[in-house]
């Protein structure tokens, strides 16, 4: 048995060194201490402490480790009421310690002078002589540092004085309560809560040394009361509140003033930085607060003390502390008082930058924190008065102790036994319960049978559908399949590759695109998903290549995914030719080593646009193999090339034509695949630029039977109390109701996400493999996490099986995914429209929308990933509770009857033509002579423009004029300037606190969106807790957590333009508008998030909200708009119209009109959305803006135009057949609105539209118009 030498010191800095035994506890050492008598008084208490962690009285002496220099501390502490400082002096009088020098006796005395006032827990940060922990958190030998704690707690500590003084403490004059009411009496509990004298502000709870305190009446001193008279008159036995219960009472009030300045200082509340101004104010007792006591109090009242993020162990642990309004927390969903605890070699240490405010932010308004302190501690005292009321009935079965003497283990024990909740049940506090769930009172299928969709229709139908969600189940007959044969005649390595993949005979579309590709006529292929496109251009590429050694081609998609499931497709196909084909793929995935590779070896290269703009059309000469022996380019997923990216798609097939045609005398074919558009040969023309291209569009491909559901979640019902109307403001604010309260039931929609789940967990169950499509990515997280809940109950061996697939996950990640999805591990994954495109994910059965995606494209798109072949498939359209949505579901027929959309690429756009001609400067000079081929009529207006800018000039050397235009603009390449579609290169990181592993990245547009100090993270079912957000670093911290609720930002956008906020004068209209009545310029987009929502998983109840003081994002662009008369608002208003709403109906009239004008698409405008909560200030006017930073200049051709878009507008409103006040997606309702069609009313935009007529008209006339006459 080996022994160590261990040294304990005091606070004063006297030592002594003893000698344990490896297998001896803390407790005997503690012993041993208390038998030596040379560092404490015998009978004294204390703990020991070792790196500021306090060590458990079992912990075995050798699994300390204990490094060579260290010692313990020793810590004295109370028991009872007796002052810590009575105990130090105790122990500083004791004779014959040990002698030590004098410099370390005033460095010690330092130490614990300044250990008394702050706690144990701030001995981690006073310096060691050694074994100083290799963190940047825990480096405590930086003098400067501890000297920054001192100062700032100092300062913080006397504006914490200034709180109390103005108003914050007790005692205030502001009235928050500061008694515990012991009466039995109901009257006790609703009695209102009075001031109380400075002297005491407690009732019995100070009387607990008094022998006769179980005697003692409460104070009723200035009441004059029936109830306070009545009790005079029949004085009655009072019963003495537990000593322990009184200090949590104590505690709880100086952690609600602690955390209310910190609240005001917004910081957030933990154990570290509340301990020591909890201590002080708790001076008066002297006891010294512990860990185990804030435990103990979230235990006891769940409702009130939330502690989560825990880190660490014993009186070295760190957390997280938040007071909570116990009426919004509802009594089946009290939170756990220990998310995670992680262990103690990942604990990351407190330091002195704890205490500082965060930097740059606004203090949160003092009345809504004094209003949320009144309610807690009124709402605290009410649980306490009901917890000595039910443990006095305890009592009374127990006469052998006094109730005195009752510890925190007997109040555990008996909340505990008693299973009873604390929450008052008087009128004072009454929490609304959570709404009932509609499933609940189903009886959830628990079968693993194996369905087709018809059967699962039918199983829908008797189960969970049994409630009327299914308000119409359109049934599209089955296609056959009409084969045909080629006119050319295969070589044998093609037929090779073409059996590798079990092909043996063309559909009648693929017969028609092939013969026309190999006859080198450009085609575009446009038929349905999963209809076999890629045959019609592979076969080609591949015949071409193996009959020319030195041909080339081309391969481009929009997104990574497509590339490599094209990649391996490929590989699988040409594995058997002898023929070297070569295929490679050149993305931003590829490193570096194998780009080399394959741009010297690849016959079929595999790109984006992205690439092709930045890094091959400036390097061309580095691609020369490539580009002079071009025979194919393949455009897959023609229909995703559409508005600004379409545009910027465009020019860049331009420039590499005009390279070809110039420098390597070549002229490649172009293959182009979409899937169904209204107008797929002239979208093919506009995106290529050539003139003369065949389109193939009638389908011969096979289809199964598919059911189409349209699925409205029914009506959920809860109950609401309502107070009388006379309550006062201030019995409000403490959370009471008046004795005549009222009940009223809410009546609303079920959650559109808990309905889906539940159809995703069926099928699942029933092994119907499945796509469910969501518009964001935070809701693909919680339909995942959501059916994985289900499938716990009903099928939990199936949990597996489903998966999330969105972007921001790693390639990685995604890769995986797919291959399981393709391989059948995935029964179904939850997605955004990342999997809309072409991926090739397998066989699947069923498609799930929660929403309209958009378009009907977009959801015939998805949708037809399901299907293939001739399996009959099933599709399901969940709604939401907007106007859109619900306009669907009660008209269902104009949803299948709609047409597809056109795509609209305009590639002669000035502002994105400027960016391309000066790329293609510097690639090749320009020659308007030559180049109007390839970019239009507008190349010289364009180089014009570009040469007043100094971008583009004439040869310096030369003295021909040869009509060449080269690039000298100071930019080394324009190209990497030039975003071709939204991508940002500025990203917020998220990485996980246990591992420090990335767990992936988000966009800077969007991270505040998701990551925020206190937001819940969702990533493939996982819940993190963002514990910190670095904005300088963007990153964000978070920590795995059991959480049952998920966050949701509170956020607005506006668009600020130069005079933008003017309006029309209401009784003169001054000549000097005329020229400005509609106005381009530039604007400035900002999006400012104001707080968060805690809302509870499956109900959608918000049970909490806070407040966020992030920096705003924004961003300039274009737009133009139009005043709308002041006087129109009035005439509007006073006709009981919603001025408002209809502003936002004839802004979205406007969205509609102006594709019928201008080429472009639907998401590259924005417009100014009214939101149903919005109540601040609103500029009256109509405005479109360009979505992309920088503008593209859609809303600048939109100016000239704006009196005839207003009549156009007003035609189509006038129009349109629909009598509702919300109109319909033909009129008012916006397919992209950004508050989901909320708040628009059809009669007030007609309105609108005609005053703003009569009013241009009037401008014109050089007259005022009688707006009101007009409406």
């Amino acid at each position: 048995m080996t022994e160590q030498e261990v040294e304990v010191r005091a606070l004063d800095g006297r030592a002594a060194k003893l000698r344990v035994r490896s297998n001896q506890t803390v407790g005997d050492l503690k012993r041993m201490v208390q038998q030596q008598g040379s560092l404490c008084a015998p009978g004294l208490p204390f703990h020991l402490f070792l790196r500021g962690a306090k060590l458990g009285a079992g912990t075995l002496i050798e699994s300390l480790t204990i490094q060579n220099g260290e010692f313990l501390v020793l810590m004295p502490y109370s028991r009872g009421r007796q002052a810590v400082t009575d105990l130090y002096q105790r122990s500083h009088d004791i004779s014959g310690c040990e002698s030590v020098s004098s410099t370390e006796v005033s460095v010690k005395h330092s130490i614990s002078d300044k250990t008394i006032v702050e706690g144990p827990d701030r001995v981690h940060d006073l310096p060691s002589r050694e074994g100083v922990e290799n963190d940047s958190y825990r480096d405590v030998t930086n003098s400067a540092a501890v000297s920054v704690a001192d100062s700032v707690w100092k300062e913080i500590a006397a504006d914490l004085s200034e709180w109390r003084v103005a108003g914050f403490s007790s005692d205030s004059e502001q009235g928050i309560p500061g008694a515990l009411d012991v009466s039995k009496t109901a009257e006790s509990t609703e009695r209102p809560i009075k001031k109380r004298s400075a002297k005491r502000d407690s009732l019995n709870l100070s009387d607990h040394a008094s022998p006769d305190a179980d005697e003692r009446e409460p104070s009723t001193a200035g009441s004059s009361s029936p109830t306070s008279e009545s009790r005079r008159k029949k004085p009655r036995k009072t019963w003495s509140c537990p000593i322990v219960l009184s200090r949590y009472y104590e505690i709880f009030k100086a952690l609600n003033a602690v955390y209310g300045f910190l609240q005001k200082q917004n910081i957030q509340g933990t154990w570290q930085n509340m301990k020591a101004a909890v201590q002080q104010l708790l001076g008066a007792s002297g006891e010294m607060l512990m860990v185990d006591e804030i435990e103990t109090l979230a235990s006891l009242f769940p409702k009130f003390i939330q502690i989560s993020c825990c880190v660490g162990d014993g009186e070295a642990k760190s957390f997280n502390i938040d007071l909570l309004d116990p009426s919004k927390v509802p009594d089946d969903t009290i939170p756990r008082s220990l998310h995670e605890v992680m262990p103690l070699s990942l604990q990351k240490g407190i330091g002195p930058a704890d205490l500082l405010p965060m930097p740059g932010m606004k203090q949160l308004n003092d009345t809504i924190i004094k209003c949320s302190m009144q309610k807690r501690l009124a709402a605290f005292q009410t649980a306490v008065n009901i917890l000595m009321k039910r443990f006095e009935d305890g009592f009374s079965k127990d006469n052998r102790r006094k109730p005195k003497d009752y510890t925190a283990k007997d109040l555990l024990d008996f909340v505990s036994e008693s299973g009873s909740s604390l929450q008052p049940k008087s009128k004072q506090t009454i929490p609304l319960p959570r709404p009932p769930r509609h499933h609940k009172k189903l009886a959830r299928c628990t079968s693993t049978d194996d369905y087709s969709a018809e059967d699962m229709v039918e199983h829908l139908k008797e189960g969970l559908g049994s409630l009327g969600q299914i308000v119409h189940c359109e049934i599209l007959e089955k296609r056959e399949a009409e084969y045909c044969e080629l006119k050319a005649t295969l070589s044998q390595s093609t037929l090779a590759a073409l059996k590798r993949i079990h092909i043996s005979r063309f559909y009648k579309h693929q017969v028609e695109a092939i013969d026309v590709a190999l006859s080198k006529q450009s085609v575009i292929v446009a038929t349905s998903t999963a209809s076999g496109k890629s045959v019609c251009y592979n076969v080609p590429v591949l015949e071409d290549l193996t009959s020319n050694m030195e041909s080339c081609a081309l391969y481009l998609f929009p997104t990574k995914a497509l590339a490599q499931d094209q990649y391996r497709a490929l590989l699988e196909m040409t594995s058997c030719i002898n023929t070297p084909v070569n295929v490679g793929i050149y993305d931003g995935d590829t490193p570096q080593h194998l780009r080399l590779q394959f741009r010297d070896n690849s016959r079929i290269l595999i790109t984006n646009p992205d690439m092709l703009h930045v890094s091959m059309l400036p390097s061309h000469r580095q691609f020369e193999r490539i580009f002079s022996s071009l025979s194919y380019v393949v455009v897959d997923e023609a229909h995703a090339y559409r508005g600004a990216f379409g545009c910027h798609t465009s020019l860049i097939l331009r420039r590499m034509r005009r390279l070809c045609h110039h420098l390597y005398r070549i002229h490649p074919t172009f293959i182009v695949s979409s899937a169904t558009v209204a107008n797929p040969q002239e979208h093919a023309m506009e995106l290529v630029g050539i003139r003369d291209i065949k389109v193939v569009q009638e389908d011969g491909s096979p289809c199964g039977r598919k059911y189409f559901i349209l699925w409205d979640p029914p009506m959920s019902y809860s109950t609401k109390v309502l107070g009388n109307k006379d309550d006062s403001k201030e019995q409000k604010s403490k959370g009471s109701m008046g004795l005549e309260e009222r009940k009223q039931i809410v009546k609303k929609k079920a959650s559109p996400i808990v309905e889906i789940s539940s159809l995703l967990a069926e099928m699942v169950q029933h092994n119907l493999r499945c796509i469910c499509f969501c518009k964001t990515r935070k809701t693909s997280e919680l339909v995942l996490n959501y059916t994985r809940e289900i499938l716990k109950e009903t099928a939990r061996g199936l949990i597996d099986s489903v998966k999330s697939y969105r972007s921001g996950y790693t390639a990685q990640d995604r890769r995986e995914i797919e291959t399981e999805l393709f391989g059948g591990k995935l029964r179904a994954v939850a997605a955004t429209n990342a999997l809309e495109l072409g991926v090739d994910v397998g066989s699947l059965d069923a498609t799930l929308h929660l929403g309209f995606p958009g378009t009907v494209a977009s959801l015939w798109q998805q949708a037809g990933r399901a299907g293939r072949r001739e399996k009959s498939s099933l599709s399901v359209y969940v709604a939401f509770g907007s106007p859109l949505d619900q306009y669907f579901m009660k008209h269902p027929h104009k949803l299948f009857s709609r047409a597809i959309e056109h795509a609209q690429v305009d590639a002669s756009n000035p502002q994105v033509l400027d960016g391309h001609a000066t790329c293609a400067a510097l690639e090749h000079p320009l020659n308007v002579e030559y180049d109007e081929e390839f970019f239009g009529s507008g190349l010289q207006s364009s180089i014009s423009r570009l040469v007043s800018k100094g971008q583009l000039g004439r040869e310096p050397m030369s003295f021909r004029q040869d009509g060449n235009w080269h690039y000298i603009g100071q930019e080394r390449s324009p190209a990497q300037s030039l975003g071709i579609r939204a991508i940002e290169p500025e990203k917020y990181t998220v990485v996980n606190s246990a591992t420090n592993a990335v767990i992936e990245e988000v966009e800077e547009s969007k991270a505040f969106f998701e990551v925020y100090e206190g937001a819940v993270y969702i990533h493939q079912g996982k819940t993190f807790l963002v514990k910190t957000l670095d904005l300088g670093a963007k990153v964000a911290v978070c920590q795995e957590a059991d959480l049952k609720y998920y966050t949701k930002t509170r956020d607005f956008t506006d668009v600020h333009v130069i005079g933008g906020e003017l309006a029309y004068p209401r009784k003169a209209v001054n000549r000097s508008y005329l020229s400005t009545t509609a106005q381009a310029t530039l604007c400035r987009v900002t999006t400012r998030w104001l707080g968060f929502r805690r809302i509870w998983q499956g109900t959608n109840q918000t049970f909490d909200s806070v407040q966020l003081f992030l920096p705003d994002y924004s961003y300039e662009s274009q737009a133009a708009w139009i005043r709308v008369p002041h006087s129109i608002r009035g005439d509007i208003e006073s006709s009981g119209l919603p001025f408002r709403a209809g502003l936002h109906a004839a802004s979205h009239a406007l969205m509609n009109i102006i594709p019928l004008y201008i080429l472009c698409n639907g998401s590259d405008l924005g417009t100014e959305c009214a939101h149903p909560h919005d109540t601040r200030y609103f500029p009256e006017r109509l405005l479109v803006y360009d979505r992309h930073p920088g503008g593209i200049g859609i809303a600048a051709q939109a100016q000239p135009l704006f009196g005839e878009l207003i009549l156009a507008a007003k035609e189509l409103l006038t129009s349109c057949e629909c009598t509702a006040d919300t109109g319909c997606p033909n009129c008012v309702q916006f397919l992209e609105c950004s508050e989901y069609n909320e708040v628009l009313n059809k009669p007030a935009a007609i309105a609108i539209l005609q005053g703003v007529i009569a009013a241009e008209e009037a401008i014109r006339q050089g007259r005022e118009a009688s707006v009101s006459d007009i409406i």
